[in-house]
Parts: C-alpha cells; structure tokens; sequence
C-alpha cells in the first residue's frame, strides 16, 4: 500500500472519530460503523459485550449488521456462549483471523457446527478483537465478509483503531456506571467445573465426574477466570455467585 493510500485510510479513521464523538445515541454510532467498514470492503460488524445475549439489560452493549436470522440463532440457541472465535479471543492481546482460530484452539464438533452455520448465513471469513476494561464485561469487534480472500495487515490495523474508537464512545452512551453490573456470559459446562471448584474440587476429580480430561476441565476453569477478570479461583466462584451462576450455598 502506498503512503497516500495510508494517508487516506488514517484520514478516514479520523474522520470517524470525530463523528463518533458528535454521536448521541447507539443508532447513530451503528450507521457510522456500517458505512467505514463497507468502506474498507467487509459487510458485517459486530460491536458485543461478552454477557448472556438471552437476558440481555439495556446496559449490556450489541450493535452488529449481522443477518437477523444469524442473531435470532445465536441468541436463542445461546450459542454465543461456546463460539469458538469468542472463546480463542479471549486467548489474545490483539485479536485473531478466523483463518488463524486453531493457533489458539482445538474446536471440538460443537463448536464446528457453530462456525459452519455462521457460514451458512454468509459470514465466511472476519477478524475479532478483544476490549477489555477493569470491573467490566469484555467486549467484543469483529468484522466480516461472505468471501475467503485474505484480511490485509492494513485491514487488521484499521479494525482494531476503529473498533476502539466506538467501543468508547458506546460506553459514553451506555454510561460507564452501571456496566460492572452486568453479568458475564459463561457456558453450562463453565458453570459445572466452577460449580465443582467452589467444592473443592480438583482439575482431575472434576473430569472424573463431568467426563472430562484434566486439561479440558482447566481451560474451562481458566476461559471464566480470564472473561472475569480474576486471578484467583475463589475470586472466579465469588463473582459467579454474584452473577447468579451459583448458588450461595456452593461457597458453604
């Protein structure tokens, strides 16, 4: 790319910023997403805090042009809580490709399906980045295209400033107070292994009782801890309880 095509991408990434910052509701920051991310070529974008879509508040952020048919499907089947491409980005600093998701993961059958259906409703190919904020849900920017041409170094670039730029202004919008409130989105099987820890469990006898091996039952473990924020287990049972997941009997 020359130097006056990257002035002009840069140009246009400051332009939206500053209409970003003149933005006084979340519809008007969704139709100035929608236009620079057709702009640099991708057709969806998706703009998610990492909580339960099903019970959703007000405070919770979704903004995305997904097809509506995917959302209903995601939010009604709760696959958003095994997306794979969720659950490896919680494994990066700067997002991934979705060509690169198995650098991070090894999806099992379930989680194939969840792609292969993403696929079936267009969306072939994206980039998702992690936002993180402390005392807060993670969030979630991703972009996407029905084709499987490569996303360029310059395309990530962009993705990234442009993703942080309205996750900011959103949170303006929202209003930051209330947004620790929100509950993080963990899946049943989550639930179990934290359900087990809280009894004090270890990572063996949970897999003895779920089925599972000792490695899978830790990256469960470990997945919760890192969406949380937390650096201790019994900070990560302490704040499922406070979320609902638990009951407060696991911690007696």
């Amino acid at each position: 790319m020359s130097n006056m095509e990257d002035a002009g991408r840069l140009g246009d990434i400051t332009a939206f910023e500053a209409e970003c910052r003149q933005a006084t509701t979340l519809d008007q920051l969704k139709s100035l997403l929608d236009a620079i991310v057709r702009q640099f070529g991708f057709r969806w974008f998706a703009l998610v805090h990492n909580v339960d879509l099903k019970s959703t508040t007000r405070k919770a952020l979704l903004l995305t042009t997904y097809p509506a048919r995917w959302v209903e499907e995601v939010i009604d089947a709760r696959l958003h809580l095994d997306d794979p491409v969720h659950i490896a980005c919680a494994k990066t600093v700067s997002g991934l490709t979705w060509d690169h998701l198995e650098d991070y993961i090894s999806p099992n059958a379930r989680q194939r399906s969840i792609l292969e259906r993403g696929r079936a409703h267009g969306l072939a190919s994206g980039f998702t980045m992690p936002i993180r904020m402390r005392d807060e849900p993670d969030a979630m920017f991703t972009i996407a295209r029905r084709g499987d041409d490569k996303i360029s170094s310059p395309d990530l670039l962009s993705a990234r400033l442009i993703g942080t730029v309205a996750f900011d202004q959103a949170r303006t919008l929202l209003g930051t107070d209330e947004l620790a409130n929100v509950p993080i989105a963990l899946s049943p099987r989550q639930i179990d292994c934290i359900d087990l820890v809280a009894q004090g469990k270890s990572d063996w006898e949970i897999g003895q009782i779920l089925g599972l091996s000792r490695d899978t039952v830790h990256e469960y473990v470990e997945g919760a801890r890192r969406r949380y924020g937390v650096r201790r287990r019994t900070q990560l049972v302490l704040r499922a309880v406070r979320d609902g997941h638990l009951n407060i009997e696991a911690l007696v």
